[in-house]
Formats: C-alpha cells, structure tokens, sequence
C-alpha cells in the first residue's frame, strides 16, 4: 500500500507542480498546494504566501489559485482581504487566453517530463529498457486468460516464429486480426501450447487479447540516444493510451478495458515486486497516462481548458458563463461515470459481485 500511495503521489505532486510553475511565472498567486484531498494533516507557507498541504485522503491534489477552487474550475470568487485590483493583477481567470491555456498544459506537460528523465535516468544507468516477452495478463474477461495465457508466462514463439521482444509479440497479434494465433509458452520448466482465437464475442475480429509486457531487458546507448528514445518512448505511450481511450469512446474496443484504482493498485504491486527499476519505470508508465488522460478535451479536465481558453483565444472574447458551467457540469458527470465505470470493472474482475450474490 505505501507503494502504491508513493507511486500516485510522485505521478499527481509532479502534475499539479506543473500548474503552479506556469501559473506562477505568468504572475498568478497560488493560495494553496495539497497531496490528497479532505481534512489538511500537515501545512505549512513558504515565502510566496502558498501554503502547502497534506491532505486525508492521497488520492488525488490540487493547486489552488487566488479565487479558484482549482485550475479546472470556471467560478471566482474574490475573497476578504483582496481588492478587484489583486483579481485584475493575480487571478488566473484574469490572464489572457494564451496564458490560462499554458497553465492548463503545465500539468499534463509536466507528467510528460517526469517520464522523459525516469526513462532518461535509467537508460543512462542501466541502457534502454526494452520490454521482453515475459506477459501479464490484464482480466480474467479477455481473450488471453480464456485462451490459457497466464500472468508470469513466457511466449517464445508466435505463429512459429521466434519472439525475444514483446513488440514481436504484438506484432504478430495484430497480423492474426480474425484469425487463430498460435502461440508456444514457456511456464515454469514445462513449455506449453497455446491457441488463441482472434475473434471478439460478437464474432468481429479481435485486434487486443489483454496482454501487457511484465519485463524489461536493456541495450546501453549513447547520451543523444538515450534522450532521443526516452522522448520516443513517452509520445508513443501518450499516443497509444489516447489512442485507446478513443476507441472505446467509440465502441471500436470493449469498455471492460478501462481499470480503475484497483487496477492501479494491482500493477503497482506486481510492478515492486519485480524489482526497483520494474517500479520506477511503472511510475513514469503511470505518469504519461496522467497527462494523456488530462489531454483530453473533456471539461474539468485539463483537456477541456485548454480547448475552451484556445477558442476564447481565436474569437478574441470570453465565452458565455452560463454555457462554459453547462459544458463543465457535462464533463464532471462524463468524468465520474467513467471513474465507475473502471470501478465497476475493477470488481467484476475480482469475482466481487458474484461472492456477493453467493452473500445474498
């Protein structure tokens, strides 16, 4: 658990420092900086005047800026003991539409960053990380545990062809679209065959089994090399969980895919129990899917500021409050659905609601 607590907090401190350095270099005052939400445990000001928080429940921070609640938020206030003058100088929703817009992206940028050293540091260390071909299994619901597949399995070759590298791997899923894919395994000391039938329950054809790579093994590289894959490798995660999640947006993957905290908790187990580099590489992995995530243009999150300060921007006048707390109201309603939604598959996944049945 502490684990799982360190990863979230390194991931959410890392985003949330990336909206109060933009905010403050574009002369905003952030009032406040909390890791977690609720009743405050600790706080303390620094020379700023930001008072720096650790809240009950870690599961999340904020940053809050002088008459905000927090970045995403569309209402001001101007609080005692401040003039409209302070507001008109210091308040985020005062600043020019460019501005609000960079303050926006700080935060998914920042857990870009974040990424790029994590990935930079241990490819200086240790040399490119690679995945292997050492798999976990993501759900008992998808096509890789009904196939067999099991968590800690080694594929050694995929349609008779040998595979080192779980991109041979994934290759050869996407090239079997629809068809049957033949896999050898190696489990424990026993080596196994596996079929696996690349077709979906409606009898479409399956891109994805539920397979994510468990190991890494590492080529040493030069400096330049080493910041030129990390850079890589952190926009093609981005691109792929944006990617994803349009997908089953749009029905194009099962929503059974979408993990929640329990998910969360689960890989950042299995991760630590890898090792030490397993763990931090997770966290970057973690981090790129925060900032994915907030890229999105769905109101509330930092997606949608940005979309609403960039159109703000181009029509040269604010928008309509009444319409901006419409489209935000839409988009907390988009975002806590999704959030039951990883829930609810997080459960499903775990027997939960069929131990409580048996309850009952």
């Amino acid at each position: 658990m502490l684990l799982f607590l360190l990863l979230l907090g390194v991931v959410v401190v890392a985003h949330e420092l990336g909206h109060l350095v933009i905010a403050r270099m574009n002369g905003v005052f952030c009032e406040a900086f909390s890791f977690g939400f609720g009743n405050v445990l600790f706080k303390k000001k620094d020379r700023r005047g930001t008072e720096w928080r650790i809240s009950l429940f870690p599961l999340g921070g904020y940053v809050k800026m002088l008459g905000d609640a927090d970045v995403s938020s569309v209402r001001e206030v101007i609080p005692d003991g401040y003039t409209e003058e302070d507001m008109e100088r210091m308040s985020a929703h005062r600043k020019k539409p460019w501005q609000r817009l960079l303050i926006a992206a700080g935060g998914p940028f920042a857990n870009f960053i974040l990424a790029i050293l994590v990935f930079f540091s241990l490819a200086l260390v240790n040399g490119m990380p690679e995945y292997d071909n050492t798999i976990v299994v993501t759900s008992e619901q998808n096509i890789a545990y009904k196939s067999g597949l099991r968590t800690g399995d080694t594929i050694v070759k995929a349609n008779g062809k040998d595979v080192t590298r779980f991109i041979d791997i994934a290759e050869q899923i996407a090239s079997s679209s629809g068809k049957t894919l033949e896999l050898e395994v190696n489990r424990g000391s026993k080596t196994e065959e596996v079929k696996v039938n690349m077709v979906n329950e409606d009898g479409s054809a399956a891109r994805h089994i539920g397979i994510s790579p468990k190991g890494f093994k590492y080529t040493k590289v030069s400096l330049m090399a080493a910041l030129t894959s990390s850079v890589k490798i952190t926009y093609r995660l981005a691109c792929d969980n944006i990617k994803g999640m349009f997908k089953v947006a749009t029905g194009a993957v099962s929503s059974k895919n979408v993990g929640g905290i329990i998910s969360i908790y689960k890989v950042a187990k299995e991760s630590a129990e890898s090792g030490f580099v397993s763990f931090i590489t997770m966290i970057a992995t973690i981090s790129v899917i925060l900032g994915a995530v907030n890229l999105l243009p769905i109101p509330v999150l930092d997606g949608g500021g940005i979309v609403v300060s960039a159109i703000e921007w181009v029509i040269g006048r604010p928008l309509n409050q009444r319409v901006i707390n419409i489209i935000f109201a839409m988009g907390l309603i988009a975002v806590v659905g999704l959030m039951i939604l990883g829930l609810w598959n997080d459960l499903e996944n775990m027997r939960f609601f069929s131990w409580l049945k048996g309850v009952f």
